[in-house]
């Protein structure tokens, strides 16, 4: 119960069967818009591959005004180099348009799409900075200061996660971590800033979004509130920056640990928390569904191993769940809470974004050795890539 409280071409490659296409890329930069395609047989799935093999993707955003998908990228065979960029695919081809040199790695995206501006999280190798992007020219418009959180001889380990940019607040919400040296006992924080999106600087904190450790952090845009949680979930008003309620997971079943994604279904009241203990054998992960207004546990469904990113679809009722270590990709039935269809991928599915009106769900594939790891255990040679599914037409 809530409680108050981001040339030259390359040949394209096509592999065709019944439910799959594999697309080659072509980089180049381009400004026009590409309209909307008609909709390709349900959950045909099509792929859009990154340059080089040593890069690694990140977050997805999905920007259909715009016709573009785009993907948060880092240089993992020069991470010591702190290389980023992001990609811009189109969505009928799933080539790139456009990709553009970042000043680090990049990790979390975030949109004002009223405005046509991609805001790219570098949370990675410490520089702990935003950049602004142009989203129909690609063009880097802005990188800002070293956010500052922690007092000056700060000794450990800081990171930004998860970014949303609200437009009623005019602000930008980013989550960040950090742990302390082992001088000082290597304690935690978590917390979850607020930034201005034209300075790039913080502005300020929400208190309490996150009372331990946590990573999740959703919008949701009807009921204009967000959400965050860990072992716990938040709502946070994003005008007052207060948090107005939370769910009391505490005797949920099995125990939660460790949710890392959230989707609201605020027609029916309902979120979908994405549930994964890293580095166990996924007995305990799937997906949780809790009522909004009573705080009842509807459901914990068993999806696989690794379920790291969770999607909920209104205009299906279903959710789509990536499990990062099974390789799979699941789709939740929203009435009855039966995993009604499941896609075995191979590589590793990580974060999405969902496209409902025009029927389309994108999900970073990534190839490393060790399905435990998501970084620099990569494998020589191969691309990661960009998945599009087509989603059934209603």
């Amino acid at each position: 119960m809530f409680v108050a409280s981001s040339v030259r071409s390359l040949p394209r490659q096509w592999l065709c069967s019944t439910a799959f296409v594999l697309c080659g890329v072509l980089a180049q930069p381009a400004v026009a818009v590409t309209p909307t395609p008609t909709p390709g047989p349900a959950y045909a799935l099509q792929v859009g591959y990154l340059q080089d093999a040593g890069e690694g993707l990140y977050e997805v955003q999905v920007n259909p005004e715009n016709a573009l998908v785009m993907t948060a990228v880092i240089d993992r065979a020069k991470a010591s180099d702190d290389v980023g960029f992001v990609y811009a695919f189109d969505i009928g081809t799933m080539e790139p348009r456009w990709k553009t040199a970042m000043p680090h790695q990049s990790f979390s995206l975030a949109q004002d799409t009223v405005n046509n501006k991609l805001f790219v999280g570098h949370g990675k190798n410490k520089p702990l900075r935003i950049s602004r992007v142009n989203v129909v020219t690609g063009e880097l418009e802005q990188t800002g200061p070293r956010l500052t959180v922690q007092p000056e001889g700060f000794e450990g380990t800081e990171g930004l996660r998860h970014m949303i940019y609200v437009p009623e607040a005019n602000v930008l919400f980013v989550v960040y971590s950090s742990t302390s040296s082992e001088q000082t006992g290597k304690q935690k924080s978590h917390k979850l800033l607020v930034v201005d999106p034209q300075s790039l600087e913080v502005i300020g904190e929400v208190e309490g979004a996150y009372p331990s450790t946590g990573y999740a952090l959703s919008y949701d845009p009807t009921e204009k509130m967000l959400y965050t949680a860990g072992q716990f979930i938040n709502k946070i008003d994003p005008i007052s920056r207060k948090v107005v309620g939370s769910v009391d997971v505490s005797a949920a079943n099995p125990s939660i640990t460790n949710i890392l994604g959230l989707a609201v279904d605020s027609a029916n009241n309902r979120v979908f928390a994405a549930h994964n203990i890293f580095r166990s054998e996924g007995e305990d992960d799937g997906v949780y569904v809790f009522d909004l207004k009573t705080g009842k546990q509807l459901a914990f469904v068993r999806t696989g191993r690794g379920s790291i990113s969770v999607s909920y679809d209104p205009v299906r009722e279903q959710a789509y769940v990536a499990n990062f270590r099974a390789g799979t990709i699941s789709v939740i039935n929203g009435k009855d809470y039966q995993v009604s269809r499941q896609f075995t991928i191979g590589p590793l599915p990580n974060e999405m974004a969902l496209d409902s009106s025009n029927n389309q769900l994108f999900v970073g594939l990534k190839e490393v050795y060790s399905p435990n790891s998501s970084t620099g255990d990569f494998v020589a040679g191969a691309k990661e890539r960009l998945l599009k599914v087509n989603l059934p037409v209603r």
